[in-house]
């Protein structure tokens, strides 16, 4: 590592965002290999000539984007490269371990933290949604989905509890799409979906591990099959700082 790396106090960009971009292309281009330890705070401060707690704001950044790994008392590592960057294709209805890319998904290390899993009488708007009759019991699983140790999106999803009622009994884990065709049998069509910008909230932001001022991508979901009859209803923040979205489109129509 070069001694006195300066950073441009004229620059907009935040001093500590300075740092995190200067240890990413550290990364990228040296020799510290997946696995390897960093220099300590205290030498990387002396290093840019700036205050510990700016390197440790920097280094708490690149923990959250899954770069860098703390391990309390022995030092920092290098867990990636580069970022995981989950792409959510919304021309297809596709698992959580899709969204990765093809070379990614052989080392990944992908989870579902099981929030809830429970038998609730839902309120309107989600009956609504089902196409269930108002006080009619529902099935509400509560998750957070992992890759790498690292929380990517918080997902509720809903079911009518005369058709799904055994999903209480089961071990949820993976893409809810493969347990319903293999396990129920059923026919997934198509589905509706809804996106919106949100901030999230305290318990949302807390449950993915990232401060309140990283923004959400809210998206809803209301999936079919071929008789139109909603099998599944889905509400899903994504962590905006990791994940893309991508549609393919037909050609131009003039209305």
């Amino acid at each position: 590592m070069e001694d006195g790396i300066a950073v441009d106090r004229e620059n907009p960009v935040p001093i500590y965002l300075q740092v995190v971009n200067w240890i990413s292309n550290m990364l990228q281009c040296s020799g510290y290999d997946v696995g390897s330890k960093l220099p300590s705070e205290g030498e990387l401060a002396e290093k840019f000539q700036l205050n510990r707690n700016t390197i440790r704001h920097a280094i708490s950044v690149m923990v959250q984007q899954g770069l860098l790994e703390k391990q309390k008392g022995v030092g920092t590592f290098v867990r990636r490269k580069k970022p995981l960057a989950p792409v959510r294709q919304l021309s297809k209805m596709t698992s959580f371990i899709d969204d990765f890319e093809l070379d990614s998904r052989n080392s990944l290390e992908a989870e579902s933290q099981i929030i809830s899993q429970e038998k609730i009488i839902p309120y309107a708007e989600i009956a609504a949604a089902l196409d269930i009759p108002a006080g009619e019991f529902a099935i509400k699983i509560e998750r957070v989905r992992i890759a790498d140790k690292t929380p990517f999106l918080y997902e509720i999803q809903y079911y009518s509890f005369e058709k799904f009622s055994s999903l209480l009994d089961i071990q949820i884990s993976g893409s809810m799409y493969q347990i319903l065709i293999e396990k129920y049998g059923v026919d997934l069509d198509h589905s509706i979906r809804t996106l919106q910008a949100v901030r999230p909230s305290k318990d949302i932001a807390s449950k993915l591990m990232i401060s309140r001022d990283i923004p959400c991508i809210f998206y809803k979901s209301r999936a079919f099959n071929a008789k139109g009859e909603c099998l599944e209803v889905l509400h899903s923040y994504y962590r905006g700082d990791r994940y893309v979205f991508q549609v393919e489109t037909g050609s131009y129509v003039r209305i």
